[in-house]
């Protein structure tokens, strides 16, 4: 079948309307260039004061398939009551929103007041044994003054080459160090309420869009509707709801797999009798989020802190951290999220390498899902292809045996894995079984102007 050829845009061809949206679209992305710093700070501005928003919607993305599972449940228990008061059918996806929700402050409450407990009795146990670690040091280097010759050359070159002055301190005055001093707390206090207000906030933000979710994905589907042809819009759903599968398989799936190793190392802590046993759950379960590195940075900063504390625990903690890990990654891990992405370890490692280097921490827990996205779409833009080369005879079965290692339908060959573990499959799909329309050869069935809501 031959392509159609098409003719290269003439700017005198173009219609008047046209060409002014093109010409100002040059004409504001050359200031935009020119202006790149007071642009950049002006989008700062914005992402920052849609800080709360952006929480929100993260929370309600993660609570989405649990309060759909709640909800489920009670228009079950109720549906008799809801049949016969049709204005009552809103009420269970409000109550469910709002106690998902109310569960998910009441444990993070507790989280914090428990680890900032035992941050605030970890850093007073430090700076008690501060004085006794410094005159440790300082009798260290008096024996090896005495004893070493040479080294007491080396620190008087020291001396004379680095000097206050030259590290900017010699006039420094009391009321100078406490200003800087001052300063920083100041600073410090700033950024922690902007994080606490953006939490609170936050929360509030995500029972809204729980209880109105589905009003939103209406509208997306209009406007999706309203600006591209009906094939284009249906392509467009289709790699969203395909998006939508497997960033959220691979991001709920691993933050559930986090909650509950948090859980075993709380108790495995506590029977082992390490300090700080909310504190080290806490760490463990949040790194554990970052695929490969996530164990280590973890486990590092925690066994320091035992070794601080209970020097001979430290063994057994690194221990128990080994065994719990290779736990998770042979039965935990596989049972909850599987290999429902299809992204090979190789993949893995090179999305949090690409994504930890561009985004630092947010990059290494996010990068994963992300790639995996994009891992799909390309697996699924070969699948079509290949079908498509395979019906027009252009490759044949032989060719697809022997050089591409497709041995079936190309949809089931092994070359792009696409197994699915049913746990976390429902939960993503529970309300898009629920709701999803019959949809003509072309265009999907959408909602009369009268009765969308607004």
């Amino acid at each position: 079948m031959k392509k159609k050829h098409r003719e290269p845009i003439v700017l005198s061809q173009m219609r008047p309307g046209t060409l002014f949206l093109v010409l100002s679209g040059c004409i504001a992305f050359a200031f935009a260039l020119h202006y790149i710093s007071d642009v950049a700070g002006f989008f700062r501005k914005i992402l920052s004061a849609l800080g709360p928003v952006f929480v929100g919607a993260v929370f309600a993305y993660l609570l989405a398939p649990a309060e759909a599972m709640v909800e489920r449940r009670v228009r079950k228990w109720f549906a008799k009551p809801l049949a016969k008061h049709p204005k009552l059918d809103h009420l269970p996806r409000s109550i469910c929103s709002f106690l998902v929700v109310l569960l998910l402050v009441g444990s993070f409450s507790v989280l914090v007041i428990a680890t900032f407990s035992q941050v605030v009795d970890g850093l007073t146990r430090v700076i008690d044994q501060v004085p006794h670690y410094f005159d440790q040091v300082v009798a260290y280097f008096e024996k090896l003054l005495r004893e070493d010759n040479s080294f007491a050359k080396y620190l008087s070159e020291l001396q004379k080459r680095f000097s206050l002055t030259d590290l900017g301190m010699g006039n420094a005055d009391t009321a100078a160090i406490s200003q800087k001093i001052l300063s920083v707390a100041a600073s410090g206090a700033t950024g922690t309420l902007g994080v606490v207000y953006n939490i609170v906030v936050g929360f509030i933000i995500t029972v809204y869009l729980l209880i109105s979710r589905d009003r939103f994905i209406r509208q997306w589907k209009q406007i999706l509707y309203a600006v591209c042809k009906p094939k284009t819009a249906n392509w467009i759903d289709r790699q969203m709801v395909s998006a939508n599968q497997t960033f959220g398989t691979a991001a709920i799936g691993k933050f559930i797999d986090s909650v509950l190793v948090g859980a075993l190392c709380y108790i495995g802590v506590k029977i082992i009798g390490t300090p700080y046993a909310a504190l080290i759950a806490v760490v463990i379960g949040v790194t554990n989020m970052i695929p490969y590195f996530g164990p280590i940075l973890g486990a590092l900063p925690c066994a320091l802190l035992i070794l601080m504390e209970d020097p001979p625990k430290t063994v057994y903690f690194l221990i128990f951290i080994f065994v719990l890990q290779q736990f998770d990654m042979n039965i935990l891990d596989p049972k909850i999220v599987g290999k429902s992405i299809g992204l090979p370890a190789f993949w893995e490692l090179f999305a949090c390498l690409l994504g930890g280097g561009l985004f630092g921490v947010l990059g290494l827990v996010i990068g994963v899902p992300l790639f995996a996205v994009v891992y799909t779409l390309i697996r699924q833009f070969v699948h079509e292809r290949l079908e498509e080369r395979a019906k027009d005879g252009e490759l044949t079965e032989e060719f697809l045996t022997e050089q591409l290692g497709i041995t079936g339908p190309v949809q089931e060959s092994g070359f792009f894995e696409d197994t699915s573990t049913p746990y976390i499959q429902h939960l993503i799909l529970l309300e898009d079984i629920a709701q999803k329309p019959a949809e003509k050869p072309n265009m999907p069935e959408m909602p009369d102007a009268g009765t969308t809501q607004s």
